[in-house]
């Protein structure tokens, strides 16, 4: 028999047995007998169900009191970033290198040559082009000329393919040449700039011009390239005018392809009204 407890209940004596009843042992506390485990506590109730619940939500207990024992111990630990691989490589892969086109080299311009005076009537003029930064007041053209986005330039033209722009010379402040041959000079290097930016490649190069500007002090080159595609013969007619100013060199770039031949002639309008500000 057992108690409410579960406790096993130890034999009595009754008074009509006693002379029968053996004495009991005496043992030492060494000896005695452990007392039997405790019942495990019942169950919630509602079943099955209801222990899952229990023991998940005792496993949630146990681990909030981890996590937050963890973080009252590691609260002074310095912040780290931790830069995290792909799985699939553990180093970092070199950059493959961008595309570059193999730098130009452009033949020395001659010392003289007059730019060619294009057939047809051009294009009628629209005003004058004022680039307050550049330094430079040149031509601007009715349609099909329109006014576009200038970047990088400070002012730009564009019919199809054709381009008319202005801007001080990209770079370094080169100072102010002395002479024409270091006008020529500078101005070849604006003409490699064009050149490697606007025009195809594998392109053949040929100067058209070598001259002084009209107006002003300043140098004056004319180049044509040519190329194929489709099977075709392409060509592009081209000048670049450096000018002096109070500041950087200005530079006027012009641009007309083949299938643009009837503007040709306003690459001549252009170096007219070529002067600066």
């Amino acid at each position: 028999m057992a108690d409410e407890l579960g406790t096993p209940a130890r034999p009595s004596a009754r008074s009509y047995d006693a002379p029968t009843t053996p004495i009991p042992v005496y043992r030492p506390p060494a000896e005695a007998e452990q007392a039997p485990a405790p019942a495990p506590a019942p169950p919630p109730p509602g079943g099955n169900r209801a222990r899952v619940l229990w023991t998940v939500f005792a496993a949630l207990v146990t681990v909030a009191a981890v996590v937050f024992a963890f973080s009252a111990f590691s609260a002074d630990e310095p912040v780290r970033e931790v830069t995290v691989l792909p799985a699939a490589d553990s180093a970092t892969a070199p950059a493959a290198p961008a595309p570059t086109r193999t730098p130009l080299s452009l033949p020395a311009p001659p010392a003289g040559k007059v730019l060619a005076a294009y057939a047809g009537a051009g294009t009628p003029t629209a005003g004058l082009v004022d680039d307050r930064r550049s330094g430079i007041v040149y031509a601007a053209f009715a349609a099909p000329w329109e006014q576009v986005e200038p970047d990088p330039f400070q002012f730009r033209q564009r019919a199809g393919q054709a381009i008319i722009a202005s801007a001080p010379i990209p770079g370094a402040n080169p100072g102010t040449p002395k002479t024409a041959a270091q006008w020529r000079a500078l101005a070849a290097k604006a003409v490699r700039w064009t050149v490697t930016r606007y025009q195809p490649d594998e392109a053949t190069f040929q100067w058209t011009a070598s001259q002084r500007t009209r107006q002003g002090v300043g140098w004056v080159l004319g180049y044509r390239v040519a190329w194929e595609t489709g099977g075709k013969r392409r060509t592009a007619e081209a000048v670049v005018a450096l000018v002096k100013t109070r500041g950087k060199p200005a530079m006027l770039f012009a641009s007309v392809p083949d299938s643009r031949k009837e503007l040709r002639k306003d690459l001549n309008v252009l170096l007219e009204t070529l002067r600066p500000r």
